[in-house]
């Protein structure tokens, strides 16, 4: 329909115009569809925010959160940062594989996920062996939430780290050899100093996704009140049973941590590409 319309005028520069007045409007009517609804949350959860000061569920769910985001984070820490360096050493062809096998949990519904960790870590796998002999679970426990937030989290920790290290100028490692540096030295003078923005930029971004994470932690910790009850199953848990101002509430409190982890992402060093992983 567009190109019969454009078809029929002659002038090159009107059908120019045309072309960008419509290009332009529907820019605008998408960022209006993105961004409105998302006001309109904000708006009314605004108003809730003083009330939840006084709710005990709620502190409950913000402490709890808080504290298993920075768990988990730590976490993924620990096991990211060795893991991307190995993996950057490593043959192209080797190296594309395990690359391959991160991106498939980032692509998995959130869900498929939790139940993949429930029967793994559940009685059906090793979590029976976990109990008996270590009286230790991760189902339906605090720990389970950590599970879960590491499972979703640590694939893309790595996948920004391996990012960070294919832009340091392998020339700078190379002359830092041909003067005198071993491979440790190269490693602490070189590549950390140019991962510092990018590994605080990664720790920012799974701690905002940790915090907002549902699937996989319903599936595996559950959604018992006071108990596992993070931010997001609150929303959920005040949804069904119809408390729906106290789950605009806390929707609004998280809708806030994500815009000011986006921000602190991008002020110590996010990239752009990296951004689609991080929301993927």
């Amino acid at each position: 329909m567009l190109n019969m319309v454009l078809s029929l005028i002659k002038n090159k520069d009107m059908r120019d115009k045309l072309l960008n007045k419509i290009m332009g409007f529907m820019c605008l009517f998408t960022i209006f569809f993105i961004i409105f609804p998302i006001i309109i949350l904000v708006g009314k959860g605004i108003a809730y925010i003083p009330f939840l000061i006084n709710n005990d569920e709620v502190i409950f769910a913000i402490i709890l959160s808080i504290k298993t985001c920075f768990i988990s984070s730590f976490i993924c820490l620990i096991l990211g940062m060795p893991t991307a360096l190995y993996i950057s050493k490593l043959d192209v062809k080797i190296k594309n594989i395990i690359e391959y096998i991160f991106i498939l949990p980032l692509s998995l519904p959130h869900l498929i996920s939790g139940i993949a960790l429930l029967i793994c870590f559940g009685n059906m796998g090793i979590g029976g062996f976990l109990l008996k002999y270590f009286n230790f679970s991760f189902i339906f426990t605090k720990s389970g939430i950590i599970l879960a937030q590491c499972f979703i989290n640590l694939p893309l920790f790595i996948k920004i780290i391996l990012m960070a290290v294919e832009e340091i100028d392998s020339k700078m490692i190379f002359v830092a050899c041909t003067l005198g540096c071993n491979e440790f030295e190269s490693f602490k003078y070189i590549v950390i100093p140019n991962l510092k923005k990018q590994v605080m930029s990664a720790i920012v971004m799974v701690w905002s996704r940790a915090m907002g994470e549902f699937g996989a932690v319903m599936m595996v910790a559950g959604t018992t009140r006071m108990k596992t009850e993070v931010m997001p199953t609150a929303i959920f848990l005040n949804i069904s049973t119809g408390d729906i101002n106290l789950a605009i509430g806390v929707s609004t409190i998280l809708i806030g941590i994500s815009i000011l982890s986006l921000i602190l992402f991008y002020l110590v060093g996010g990239k752009r590409k990296n951004f689609y992983y991080a929301k993927s």
